[in-house]
């Protein structure tokens, strides 16, 4: 270790410290009014972003991706351990976390650049149909083997057991674009391994929307409510994406608008937004449950993935979109995944983790069988398919928002299903990223991305 390095590991110890200090002081002062709770979340927000940043920086230096460090930042400053953030600050940060996550999709889909994906149409697809069949495959025959040896699913009923299964399976296929797009960020990775895992990774969580769909009709009567209302839910879900997906294109063609007659300072027409898809999206679902009775949300995810997508592969303006939202990400990844470690339910890990233990083995290696069978057909370098699983096991917020649509069905078969997803999520969000760093170093992709 070079004396350079030893005295900035040194400086961001002591900073580390002295913001702790800081914190722990702040949450001394007694709070007697309106703006000094507005003050106590502007300290939190900006301590946040510090102690993330640093806690990355520190962590980095053993070869732990930044974003790892922005999680363990988050957990420890978290309901669960030192509480510097409180379950209530954590709710109230979640319209920012929204807004972070629309600009990290945007982010993804501009990254997808159809030119450097189509010499690999074959490996797409091969990968697409094996991982669809196969993570579900063995995430579902998991669940049902292990269950009556678990108090946590051995007091469910047969039916709500394979309603769980089900489910899980099928959730089990989705993924978290905004973890990869963070890695590949960190990374500057840039290759056809990148830019597939990448295509993979957004394509599946607009795929793991239309099973869903159709899991839905099948599960309904096993909660007890009837075949038309399975259909009926599976018929929203269909409006939600066809929707999302519309809506995102339209975007896409107002953000090129934009860039044809406005020749700089983007990056606040770019926070615009994500802010204005995040809360137009909350708005329009209040407002057609309020009118139809309808629970009809459009996905701010989808449509921001569907705009980035248009920009980039539609437009002469992907490059410029791609390099203004490379240029304001840092902050936007320390605070998005700062909060999101605030956010992780250790709780519901607590109580079922071995059995997230054996859902989340189960998923790799139906991850691993799927990748290297699709790798081996469509003729990719073996140094590509050996290690391709890891590029895919990180989960979040598609997964989640889904276990929330079955609580409208049957309440306690969507508790277990939550506890356990989140728990499996909050597994794949250490090892996930940490795999897939490894495997952009193991393919020789990290660093490439010149820009």
């Amino acid at each position: 270790m070079t004396t350079r390095r030893r005295t900035e590991i040194v400086r961001s110890v002591i900073t580390l410290g002295m913001t702790v200090a800081l914190c722990a002081w702040s949450k001394q002062a007694p709070i007697n009014s309106t703006w000094q709770v507005g003050g106590g979340i502007n300290i939190t927000l900006a301590a946040t972003l510090l102690c993330g940043f640093l806690t990355a920086g520190l962590l980095s230096h053993i070869g732990i991706p930044k974003i790892t460090g922005y999680i363990v930042a988050g957990v420890v400053a978290g309901p669960h351990v030192t509480q510097f953030i409180d379950f209530n600050t954590v709710e109230k940060l979640q319209l920012i976390n929204e807004v972070a996550l629309s600009f990290i999709a945007l982010h993804a889909g501009a990254a997808l650049d159809r030119s450097l994906l189509s010499c690999r149409t074959r490996a797409l697809a091969l990968n697409l149909v094996l991982q669809s069949l196969l993570v579900p495959l063995l995430v579902f025959a998991a669940i049902m083997a292990a269950a009556p040896f678990f108090s946590f699913t051995a007091q469910m009923s047969q039916a709500q057991v394979l309603a769980l299964a089900i489910l899980s399976a099928i959730i089990a296929i989705a993924r978290s674009p905004s973890s990869a797009m963070a890695i590949i960020t960190e990374c500057r990775a840039r290759g056809p391994f990148t830019e597939t895992a990448l295509g993979i990774t957004v394509a599946m969580d607009v795929l793991v929307i239309i099973f869903f769909t159709g899991a839905m009709a099948v599960v309904s009567p096993l909660l007890g409510g009837t075949e038309t209302q399975g259909w009926h839910q599976a018929g929203i879900l269909g409006i939600e994406l066809a929707g999302s997906l519309g809506a995102g294109a339209l975007l896409g063609y107002g953000i090129r608008t934009f860039y044809k007659r406005v020749a700089k300072d983007h990056a606040l027409f770019l926070l615009f937004i994500a802010f204005a898809v995040t809360r137009l999206s909350q708005l329009t679902g209040h407002q057609l449950s309020a009118i139809t009775d309808l629970h009809l949300t459009l996905e701010p995810l989808l449509i921001c993935i569907a705009a980035g997508v248009v920009v980039r592969n539609a437009t002469p303006f992907g490059e410029d979109l791609e390099e203004d939202l490379m240029r304001i990400s840092l902050p936007i990844y320390v605070l998005f995944f700062s909060v999101a470690g605030a956010s992780l339910d250790l709780a519901a890990l607590s109580a079922c983790w071995p059995l997230a233990l054996i859902l989340a083995g189960a998923r790799a290696a139906g991850l691993a069988l799927s990748t290297w069978t699709a790798g081996r057909l469509s003729g990719l370098p073996e140094t590509e398919y050996k290690v391709a699983w890891m590029a895919h096991l990180t989960q979040a917020g598609v997964a989640i928002g889904l276990t929330q649509i079955i609580a409208r069905e049957d309440p306690k078969t969507a508790a277990y299903l939550t506890t356990l997803t989140l728990a499996v999520i909050t597994l794949n969000q250490f090892i996930g990223p940490v795999a897939f760093k490894r495997a952009l170093i193991l393919t020789g992709e990290e660093g490439q991305d010149r820009r």
